[in-house]
């Protein structure tokens, strides 16, 4: 008898499962050390927490792709309990003061999307900012390497600021590709602008 790879996930008893809970985790479970603060750290939090939320194969039911069963469900109590254990974990991870106004929020698919809502915005200084750092860097006496890994950290904070949202398509099309050329021509300048 073969198993397929969508019977595993069905299997509630699976570590393939989103409801699959291990006998480590619990409420108290502190995903990550860093801890939202507010706007300022919002896009590297955010990273961290789906980055670890991923991992532990809970990542679809805070994005809300694995809903809430209907009542009559034989599943409902479980996706309850893991719903609960995400949310203790989310809140774990935030600063008190914004934990304090989050605490009513009784699906973690709803608590992360408030959270985005709330701190996804754009802020045109910090961008402003970071366009500012790019320009300035220069590589001086630091190896290429080290000047490199500088920039590329502006450039990945530049781009979880311009875009916080998550697409799941892959884009194909003319204008990705050509808006994906353009973006690499501007390292590019940045990047010989800043050598020497």
């Amino acid at each position: 008898m073969s198993i397929t790879v969508s019977s595993l996930q069905e299997d509630i008893n699976s570590p393939n499962h989103p409801l699959y809970l291990h006998q480590q985790d619990h409420p108290g479970l502190i995903l990550i050390s860093k801890k939202l603060t507010g706007f300022d750290n919002y896009s590297s939090w955010r990273r961290s927490i789906m980055i670890v939320l991923n991992a532990k194969n809970k990542l679809k039911i805070v994005t809300g792709e694995r809903t809430e069963p209907d009542a009559i469900s034989n599943i409902k109590a479980l996706w309850e309990r893991t719903n609960d254990m995400i949310i203790s974990w989310i809140l774990n991870t935030v600063t008190d003061q914004i934990s304090n106004s989050l605490n009513l929020v009784s699906n973690a698919a709803e608590l992360w999307k408030e959270l985005q809502e709330h701190y996804a915005q754009l802020d045109g200084h910090t961008i402003f900012q970071l366009a500012n750092e790019i320009t300035k860097l220069k590589q001086e006496g630091n190896s290429v390497e080290i000047y490199y890994r500088k920039l590329k950290g502006f450039w990945d904070e530049m781009d979880a600021l311009e875009a916080p949202y998550t697409c799941t398509y892959t884009c194909n099309c003319e204008n990705g590709r050509t808006s994906g050329e353009r973006d690499q021509r501007k390292k590019v300048i940045s990047v010989s602008h800043g050598i020497g």
